[in-house]
């Protein structure tokens, strides 16, 4: 993948030595282009991995400011799961309904006002919590990572994650009593 003429070389301060964005972007995809694609091919089966590979190094390159990124491989895995989650979104959004859920009509519209009310709870929530907690719980219950991947992901020990883990769930628990 040729980065060079995205974005003509401007360099990225910061901890990158002033190195141009398009080198340094290119060095964290030879350094953990073989990560992303394995993550990939767990988030999003059948499909061309390689594309979604390529929109995420895309999005990287459309980013503003690398010069604050402490952990480029989490930061990659992370874009790269937003890619994977707008994939699978626009999936479903093609897979055609059944005929029978087009022919009746019995949706129970408090269901869905109650199912969109505790989302809206939930997000509320998890915005209360420090971003190490929100992602160490959205890699666990949203993305299903085990505890050693997300320690891996997040460069962090696998008994930190098992403590943010603990301390999530207690503060969810504790919030939706209420």
């Amino acid at each position: 993948m040729d980065f060079t003429s995205a974005n003509g070389g401007v360099a990225v301060k910061g901890k990158t030595g002033g190195m141009t964005r398009d080198s340094l972007l290119a060095g964290w995809r030879k350094q953990w282009n073989r990560s992303l694609l394995r993550f990939l091919s767990r988030r999003a089966r059948g499909v061309d991995i390689q594309d979604l590979a390529q929109e995420t190094y895309l999005r990287l390159l459309r980013a503003r400011d690398l010069s604050d990124v402490r952990n480029p491989q989490a930061y990659i895995l992370r874009v790269a799961s937003h890619v994977a989650s707008e994939w699978r979104n626009h999936q479903l959004a093609l897979e055609p309904l059944p005929e029978e859920d087009l022919l009746t009509d019995d949706r129970r519209p408090e269901l869905e006002l109650e199912a969109t009310l505790s989302q809206e709870r939930l997000d509320a929530i998890l915005s209360g919590m420090s971003p190490t907690m929100r992602a160490v719980l959205l890699l666990r219950l949203r993305d299903e990572h085990a505890v050693k991947e997300i320690a891996q992901e997040l460069t962090m020990t696998v008994r930190q994650v098992r403590r943010y883990l603990a301390r999530g769930y207690e503060r969810l628990r504790g919030a939706l009593e209420d």
